[in-house]
C-alpha cells in the first residue's frame, strides 16, 4: 500500500489564542482592541466598553447558552460578513454552562427529587459534556478568522496540595488547541503579556517572553495583512445532505464500523457537522453502492 504522507506545504494560519489571568487584571479590556470583533460575553463584561466596542466596528453577544453559542459560530462559519476576529470573553463560563445543560437532561430520567440530588452521572455524563464542549472547540478552530479565548485563572496543586503554579480554568486540555496561550498580569496601567506557549519553527517564534499587550503589538508580530484579512465562508453540510445520507445508509449495507470511520476523520460527533466536501464524498460512496446494487438487479 502506498504511503500517504507527504512533504508539508507552507500555511498562513489565522491568529488562534488562549489568554488566562487573575480576575480584575484586565483580560476584557485587551481582547476588545481587537477591530471587527463579535464578542461572545458570557459574564457581561463588555457592558462597560460599549463606547470602545462601536468604535472597533465590533458587536457583542451576551449568552451563557452553549447551543445559542454554536449556532452563532455556524452562521460565521458559512455566511458572508464584515468581522475578522471571534472573541469568547471567558470560555469558564462557557464550560461550565455545557456542564449544567448535560446535568439537567439526566436529571430528567431521575425518579424522584432525591434520586436527583445523590445519583452519581458517571463516565456518560462526562462523555457528553465534553463531546458537546469539543464540539464548539471545533467550530472556532474551522473559523477563517482570529480566535481569542479567555479563561480565568486558577491555582494549580500537586502531592500534598503543594502549590505548583497557576493555569486556566476551564476543561482540562483547552490550551492545548491553541497555537498560541499567553498569561497575563498588571504592571501599573500596563497588561503584560507572557507567552506560555507558541507553535512555530524552531527559532522563529514571533512572540517575545513577555511584551505590553496591544492591538498594536499584535499586528507587529503576527502581521497585519493576517489579523485583518476578510473571512472567507465554508461550505458546509446542509440539512438535506444528513438527509440524503441517512436515506442511503438504509438502503445501502456498509461494513461494520464505517460510519465511525467517516466521523472519525472528519473530526465530528454527527454528520450535519461535515463540510461539504466530507459529506458529498460519504454520499458519493453509497450512491456507488446503490448503483451496483441495481445494476445487480438488487442484489446486494
Amino acid at each position: 500500500m502506498a504511503l500517504k504522507a507527504k512533504s508539508p506545504d507552507k500555511k498562513e494560519k489565522r491568529l488562534k489564542m488562549f489568554v488566562y489571568g487573575p480576575a480584575g487584571v484586565g483580560k476584557t479590556c485587551g481582547v476588545i482592541q481587537f477591530k471587527n470583533s463579535v464578542i461572545i460575553d458570557t459574564e457581561k463584561g463588555t457592558d462597560f466598553y460599549s463606547d470602545t466596542i462601536n468604535k472597533a466596528n465590533s458587536v457583542v453577544l451576551q449568552t451563557l447558552n452553549p447551543d445559542e453559542i454554536r449556532e452563532e459560530l455556524h452562521s460565521l462559519l458559512t455566511e458572508k460578513h464584515q468581522y475578522r476576529t471571534l472573541i469568547i470573553d471567558p470560555i469558564t463560563q462557557v464550560y461550565n454552562s455545557t456542564q449544567a445543560k448535560w446535568t439537567r437532561i439526566f436529571e430528567s430520567y431521575a425518579k424522584s427529587e432525591k434520586e436527583k440530588a445523590v445519583q452519581d452521572f458517571g463516565m456518560r455524563y462526562w462523555g457528553k459534556v465534553k463531546s458537546d464542549f469539543k464540539g464548539l472547540q471545533r467550530l472556532m478552530l474551522a473559523l477563517d478568522m482570529n480566535c481569542i479565548i479567555t479563561a480565568h485563572q486558577k491555582d494549580i496543586y500537586g502531592t500534598g496540595m503543594q502549590k505548583l503554579g497557576v493555569g486556566p480554568d476551564s476543561m482540562k486540555g483547552d490550551d492545548y488547541l491553541f497555537d498560541l496561550v499567553f498569561r497575563v498580569e498588571r504592571s501599573g496601567n500596563d497588561l503584560i503579556a507572557f507567552t506560555v506557549k507558541e507553535r512555530a519553527e524552531i527559532g522563529q517564534n514571533k512572540f517575545p517572553e513577555t511584551f505590553s499587550w496591544s492591538y498594536d503589538n499584535f499586528v507587529k508580530f503576527y502581521g497585519k495583512e493576517i489579523i485583518e484579512k476578510e473571512a472567507t465562508p465554508i461550505l458546509m453540510a446542509t440539512k438535506e445532505d444528513v438527509v440524503k445520507l441517512k436515506g442511503l445508509l438504509e438502503v445501502v449495507n456498509v461494513p461494520e464500523g464505517t460510519v465511525t470511520k467517516w466521523l472519525t476523520k472528519a473530526d465530528c460527533n454527527s454528520f450535519i457537522e461535515m463540510n461539504k466536501d466530507q459529506i458529498d464524498k460519504c454520499i458519493a460512496y453509497l450512491q456507488k453502492k446503490l448503483d451496483e446494487i441495481n445494476k445487480n438487479g438488487g442484489k446486494k
